[in-house]
């Protein structure tokens, strides 16, 4: 019986793997060739007719790409449906150049397969050069049906970043496999500039923008939330705006296009779209005469950078170092930040070196100066779509200084002059302080004087009216030093009849003092004798 049982068990795991084989044999031969079509370059819609791929066939897209390159690749049509009675089952097996299974896409019968590096992320980078194999299957497990598709695959590239891409004129007035290049790019911004530095070896014929999408306006539609062309429209159809993709130097040019007059000019597109929302576009490069690698960018930020300094200075001492830490604020790439200062109203400037950032914070020390320069100092910063921003400010270095002050009494009989005393250090003449006396009612009263050589100030004053005052000197700050005050300072103004009352205590507690003192000298000079 056991016998019996492992020879079952046996037979079952050879037909599982049997079978397991089968499929991976089916799927091996798909990559390397089983109804094969070969896209020369990765910008043309592929149509797949209704019956092309019948249930239980599969079909292979081979198409040569580049690695770290950004490629979206969708494959929708009239095969989606989600609806509660699917009829198609399209699945899509993904293999690299050494014919090794990269990914595997086997959604329900009627969703889209989602062909990006992850279920998240939409679009697919290769990890190397080289063809790669879309083996598009007609699940015969879960399919009923062979409805039409579209297989779109197309470079992907990001607003406000600068790309590479090498073009080949035409030969013999005939187009080259590098004649004509597109891109693929979406944004919500309505404001756009396409930029095309174009190489002194090659001359193009044309540069192209034409509008593939906008869900908002009943055009494509969108899987990851990253919008899909309208699939007419990748067909050369037409709707408006919409639509009209090619790369044919004699059709439709597209809703806005820039050309060369002379090998080497750059060419310029300025287009405002009237949508808002997201919108999908594509952007053709066909060229004219001789080869070279053009580099381009799609601008959609007009704003630029924003600069801030975290440590603005207040009080820079002489032979001490300027410390500043400053943040860059940019949706885009910076290209260069910089950092000048002069102490000669820009006569003459020097550069200071800036700390590596983190995060786009940066650190700068500006030398320390002596007491009285004025530091003027400007910061740039500027992003690779040449937005730019500037900071600009200054500084004057100086001297610390100290403020002291103290009353020789602290009450007063009205009609008295009140006299206050003081310092500022470091000692010096000349300086002005104002000396403020403030009552709880009545008018703040200001004196001006001027310190002695050695820095000592005084001032006086006779107070109109009585109860509680309050008074403070504050130096004036100059070309050289930096302002101080002093701490305020209480004193009593009183009645000049109130003066005895107002200090009786501290007479009585003085004069019993006193008494006792007397008491304690007269006991020990009789116990003495």
């Amino acid at each position: 019986m056991q016998k019996i049982q492992s020879t079952v068990f046996i037979t079952l795991l050879v037909l599982l793997l049997g079978v397991t084989l089968a499929r991976l044999t089916v799927f091996e031969v798909s990559a390397q060739g089983a109804n094969p079509e070969y896209i020369n370059k990765p910008v043309f819609p592929v149509k797949i007719n209704a019956s092309q791929i019948p249930i239980g066939n599969n079909w292979t897209l081979i198409y040569n790409l580049q690695a770290n390159t950004t490629y979206h690749a969708y494959f929708y049509g009239r095969w989606i449906n989600n609806g509660s009675e699917p009829k198609t089952d399209y699945d899509v097996y993904v293999y690299n150049p050494l014919g090794a299974l990269e990914s595997v896409h086997t959604e329900a019968a009627g969703l889209p397969e989602h062909l990006g590096d992850n279920v998240s992320y939409p679009f697919f980078t290769p990890k190397m050069s080289g063809n790669y194999s879309f083996v598009i299957r007609n699940d015969p497990r879960e399919s009923q049906a062979a409805e039409a598709a579209t297989f779109m695959l197309i470079p992907h590239v990001e607003t406000n970043k600068w790309y590479q891409q090498p073009i080949q004129g035409k030969v013999n007035d005939l187009p080259t496999e590098n004649t004509s290049w597109a891109f693929e790019f979406a944004t919500t911004s309505k404001n756009i500039e396409i930029k095309v530095q174009v190489p002194d070896t090659l001359d193009m014929y044309e540069v192209r923008l034409y509008l593939l999408a906008n869900s908002a306006q009943g055009k494509g539609t969108k899987l990851n939330n990253v919008s899909l062309a309208w699939a007419p429209g990748l067909y050369g159809n037409r709707s408006g705006l919409f639509g009209g993709y090619n790369l044919d130097s004699k059709m439709y040019r597209g809703i806005a296009y820039a050309s060369c007059e002379y090998p080497g000019q750059d060419m310029f597109i300025n287009y405002t779209s009237p949508y808002d929302g997201e919108s999908l576009y594509h952007l053709v490069f066909i060229g004219e005469n001789g080869a070279g690698t053009v580099n381009f960018a799609v601008k959609t930020d007009f704003k630029g950078p924003s600069i801030s300094v975290l440590n603005v200075p207040q009080r820079v001492f002489p032979e001490q170092q300027c410390n500043l830490t400053f943040s860059v604020n940019s949706k885009t790439e910076l290209a260069n930040v910089s950092m000048r200062y002069s102490v000669d109203n820009w006569n003459t400037s020097q550069t200071v070196s800036l700390l590596p950032n983190i995060n786009n914070v940066f650190n700068a020390s500006i030398p320390a100066q002596q007491a009285g320069t004025r530091v003027t100092y400007n910061i740039t910063v500027t992003d690779v779509m040449h937005n730019r921003a500037t900071y600009r400010n200054s500084y004057t270095v100086k001297h610390a200084t100290a403020t002291n002050a103290t009353l020789r009494t602290n009450v007063l009989g009205l009609g008295k002059n009140i006299t206050l005393s003081g310092f500022v250090t470091p000692a010096e003449g000349n300086l002005s302080v104002t000396v403020i006396f403030t009552p709880n009612n009545g008018s703040v009263v200001q004196r001006h004087v001027l310190t002695l050589a050695n820095g000592t100030f005084y001032a006086s004053f006779m107070p109109n009216i009585t109860g509680k005052w309050t008074v403070e000197a504050t130096f004036e700050e100059d070309g050289l030093h930096f302002g101080s005050a002093s701490e305020a300072v209480e004193f009593l103004v009183v009645e000049e009849g109130d003066f005895f009352a107002s200090y009786s205590i501290y007479i009585y507690g003085a004069v019993g003092v006193v008494a006792a003192v007397v008491v304690v000298v007269v006991v020990m000079r009789r116990r003495s004798g």
